[in-house]
């Protein structure tokens, strides 16, 4: 991987130079990379500057470690450093000492949710850890979601803390998880490990922390337009269609309001 095209706060946006092939690092370790106004606006940033990329590009998200490290022969990583979450979801400290910026935070959130999950280009999540909240939310808004083994829980944690969904979030759920999982993860609050998760269809595969990243980035590459054998990609159709299959969700995050009540429409 490359040195970052982008650095700000803890997040980090490195690009393989011949894939084209970008890695986006949340490495704000001490405060578990949670979401609060610092957070998104660096995550705000860095997204912008895959927008921005010409193709052919795609999008690892993850919560390793960045280490700028020459490639392998085989055109593998030789490894990041391992920490306990992706995410731990929104900064329960910022809520409370800020209470006047609650619905902003949320809503600045669920904006960039949206530009996430109509991205135009192949977008993976590689789940290094625990996901929680917002956290499993934002794997949830990427295409594909791996994660690793033997440690590390994704959570619905609303019903613990006593919290609604919000629309944003709930639309977005419904766009990516059958209603039977819904049930089950969202009103009875259980955690999932990797094996449970793949089963809930949660996420996509597990596998070994150590070849995590070498999956995903793998996983991304094979959704270049070349490796597709796409005879005529359209970015921007790309990102049309991802809006057609997730439209409530992408209606909800992109326009959608913390102040609506549950059973109002989007």
């Amino acid at each position: 991987m490359s040195a970052p095209e982008f650095s700000q706060d803890g997040i980090m946006l490195a690009r393989h130079p011949s894939t084209g092939i970008f890695v986006l690092y949340l490495n704000r370790i001490q405060d578990k990379n949670v979401f609060d106004p610092t957070l998104v606006a660096a995550l705000s940033s860095a997204i912008e500057c895959v927008e921005k990329a010409a193709h052919p590009k795609a999008l690892v998200v993850t919560g390793l470690e960045y280490e700028q490290q020459e490639s392998n022969s085989d055109n593998k990583s030789k490894g990041s450093a391992v920490h306990k979450f992706f995410s731990n979801g929104l900064s329960l400290d910022y809520m409370l000492t800020n209470p006047a910026g609650t619905a902003p935070l949320i809503e600045s959130v669920w904006r960039l949710l949206a530009r996430l999950l109509v991205l135009d280009c192949r977008t993976v999540a590689a789940i290094n850890g625990h996901a929680f909240g917002a956290g499993l939310f934002l794997a949830l808004a990427c295409d594909y979601r791996l994660m690793r083994t033997r440690r590390g829980f994704v959570n619905f944690p609303e019903l613990n803390l006593g919290m609604r969904l919000a629309k944003g979030f709930a639309e977005l759920s419904k766009s990516k998880l059958t209603a039977e999982t819904l049930r089950e993860a969202v009103l009875t609050g259980r955690r999932y490990g990797s094996g449970d998760a793949i089963r809930a269809g949660i996420v996509d595969d597990e596998c070994d922390v150590e070849e995590l990243l070498d999956r995903a980035v793998s996983l991304a590459e094979a959704g270049l337009p070349d490796n597709l054998g796409a005879a005529s990609f359209d970015a921007q159709n790309f990102s049309n269609m991802k809006t057609e299959l997730y439209v409530d969700a992408f209606r909800a995050l992109a326009l959608g309001s913390v102040d609506a009540t549950p059973e109002s429409r989007i």
